[in-house]
């Protein structure tokens, strides 16, 4: 999802909303205008701007809008509001600054996002007629989107007005004896403290922070050459970014954010950079390593005070990269509703929000972070749950009738039912694949693919075996037979032809042939690799090429078949590429799982049975932390 900002349209926009607003005073107009004097009706003769450039009190303003081009605006026929900080709180200095910094960002942005002009300029302009009354409190856009509170007491934003309501033929006029003061967004905010300069240079990065030309909103004039002129250009600002770290640029919204000082994002850096470590052959390389090591950092640092309520924010908080519903994360995570981008206790030490320097912002706050309690299982380095979605392909055999190639093997899903109680609710997502061999002769094979595995970070690979029993509790001894399997694993950095993955300290893994067997009756989690690392990064990689990929080979003798001690039929549940040490397989589940307030009770009949453990947000001393278990 790519965001559009576009003040230019914001504005007309905004128009509508006030004029709505303006509706309902329109009748009391007269009432604060005509005893101004200075014309018919209480208007001053001539425009905004020729108010102010005669005025000796307003001539630091005047200076800054003739240096900031800004003119022709308040001396055109478009009705502003405008609020003029006198000399005395402006000074011919503090132009000049303004002016030379307008001017060095001349070419590289839009007008309408010079920081000049929208943080000063359109900080003290609004569109439309606004007058002020002592009889309420009103609620003004100004020009920059900001949110103004005109007060009885002759203030906005709590700064006195010392001179209201001077009606001119393109607006109206008000002098005020301060500056208003802006007030960042939190996206703005990245801009106004030197210790996020490390974040503000990516979430500003110009390859994903740009302009855009929007023809059809722009005004069009003749084709010249077959190409047509316009005669209006409407442009709109873009941020990709924001589709990972929520509208934080919108005035509208309401959001709490973490953002890492310099020194926490060197650190971070540091570390998270050989997580994304690339094929060399693959392209864009640089710039996927780049992106994404950063956006390690801060998708899951949002929270949007929509969903999250000031009870949520102390107990648990969901930013907005968290999968809301857990019925949706039963459906990604095979059953069991984990919780990444979720976090407990949030403001408790070594808690995601625990920071004492909080900035307030105009839409919400900005956390700085001067350690950084988002572990990465909390995030990025997730469970990768693999099952018969993710299988790519199985081995094929050449058929001479058709002169094609046909499966070799034959893969359909069974399910395990609620009836079956010996293995409901133990096997993920209650579903598994059985493979079946449709030549007698040979041996067959099935690839998966692994998708988003980092680098230099350590892993265990389990494969999740299913006896005949799970889905059919009539299954007979024949269809009960063991089986043997070899897996191999291709990835970039790998052998070419593949890794052999024998874990010897394997329960299951047999010697003699090197191959895996597992327990015909039995759920199994054999084990194929443990504390492994990928040497290439796949996380985001769309080259089928340069993938990860897992191919599970049966390895069982004709003569084997023959004697009908061993079978090539297979049932695999999933593939779980998980950090290390985030599964523990127990003979006996204990009473509880998990510490402090995200302990989990484990059910009264589960207690004792052989189980798994699951921990795939970590395990810490110095927090609680919540776990889950499945039977087996």
């Amino acid at each position: 999802m790519i965001t559009k900002i576009n003040k230019i349209l914001c504005g007309s926009l905004m128009c509508c909303g006030i004029a709505a607003a303006l509706a309902g005073c329109t009748d009391t107009w007269d009432d604060h205008y005509d005893s101004l004097g200075g014309g018919e009706n209480g208007v001053h003769e001539g425009t905004i701007w020729s108010a102010i450039k005669s005025n000796p009190n307003m001539s630091n303003f005047a200076k800054l809008i003739e240096g900031c081009d800004y003119v022709d605006r308040l001396n055109g026929s478009q009705v502003f509001t405008v609020f003029v900080p006198t000399n005395d709180d402006f000074s011919a200095a503090e132009a000049d600054a303004l002016i030379a910094e307008y001017k060095a960002q001349a070419e590289k942005v839009l007008p309408e996002n010079n920081t000049v002009v929208k943080e000063f300029i359109q900080n003290h302009m609004a569109l439309y007629n606004h007058s002020f009354t002592n009889m309420r409190t009103d609620t003004m856009v100004l020009m920059n989107g900001k949110y103004a509170i005109v007060n009885p007491d002759t203030t906005i934003n709590g700064v006195k007005m010392t001179n209201i309501n001077q009606l001119y033929s393109n607006g109206v006029l008000f002098t005020m004896d301060k500056k208003l003061a802006f007030e960042p967004n939190v996206f703005e905010a990245f801009r106004k403290d030197a210790d996020f300069d490390s974040i503000r240079s990516f979430m500003y990065n110009s390859h994903f922070y740009y302009k855009v030309f929007l023809p059809n909103q722009s005004v069009t004039g003749s084709i010249v050459n077959g190409k047509t002129q316009y005669l209006d250009s409407v442009f709109a600002q873009r941020n990709e970014l924001y589709s990972y770290v929520g509208l934080i640029n919108s005035e509208d919204s309401d959001y709490v954010m973490v953002a890492p000082t310099n020194a926490v994002w060197k650190q971070l850096i540091e570390e998270y950079q050989p997580y994304f470590d690339y094929p060399e052959k693959l392209q864009d390389r640089d710039s996927m390593a780049y992106t994404n090591a950063r956006l390690a950092i801060v998708e899951g640092t949002t929270f949007s005070r929509t969903f999250n309520t000031d009870q949520s924010l102390n107990d648990s908080a969901m930013s907005t990269s968290c999968t809301r519903s857990y019925t949706s994360r039963k459906s990604i995570w095979g059953g069991v509703p984990f919780e990444y981008y979720q976090y407990y206790m949030p403001k408790a030490a070594k808690g995601a929000l625990n920071q004492t320097e909080i900035m307030h912002c105009s839409n919400g706050e900005v956390r700085k972070a001067t350690e950084w309690n988002i572990d990465k299982r909390m995030t990025f380095h997730s469970f990768r749950l693999v099952d018969n979605y993710d299988l790519k392909e199985v081995k094929k055999d050449y058929d001479n009738s058709t002169k094609d190639s046909i499966d070799a093997v034959s893969h359909v899903i069974d399910y395990v039912t609620a009836d079956n109680k010996q293995f409901y609710n133990k096997v993920w997502n209650n579903s598994f694949t059985t493979f079946e061999s449709q030549v007698a002769t040979s041996n067959h094979w099935m690839t998966y693919t692994i998708p988003g595995v980092l680098s230099n970070i350590s892993y265990d690979i389990y494969l999740v075996y299913v006896p005949a029993l799970a889905a059919d509790t009539t299954a007979t001894p024949e269809q009960r037979l063991p089986t043997k399997f070899k897996a191999k694993l291709i990835s970039p950095g790998l052998p070419s032809d593949g890794l052999d993955l024998q874990n010897t300290a394997d329960p299951y893994f047999q010697s003699k042939g090197s191959a895996y067997q597992p327990d015909p009756d039995s759920i199994c989690y054999v084990k194929l690799a443990d504390d492994f690392t990928f040497p290439k990064a796949t996380y985001g990689v769309g080259d089928e090429t340069m993938k990860t990929y897992l191919r599970i080979d049966s390895s069982v003798s004709n003569n084997e078949l023959r004697k009908k001690t061993h079978t090539r039929t297979m049932r695999i549940n999933c593939i779980l590429v998980v950090p290390h040490g985030s599964i523990e397989l127990v003979d006996a589940l204990p009473a509880t799982v998990g510490t402090g307030k995200k302990m989990t009770k484990i059910s009264a009949s589960a207690q004792g049975q052989p189980g798994v453990l699951l921990y795939p947000h970590g395990q810490y001393d110095d927090r609680d932390y919540k776990a889950w278990y499945m039977q087996r």
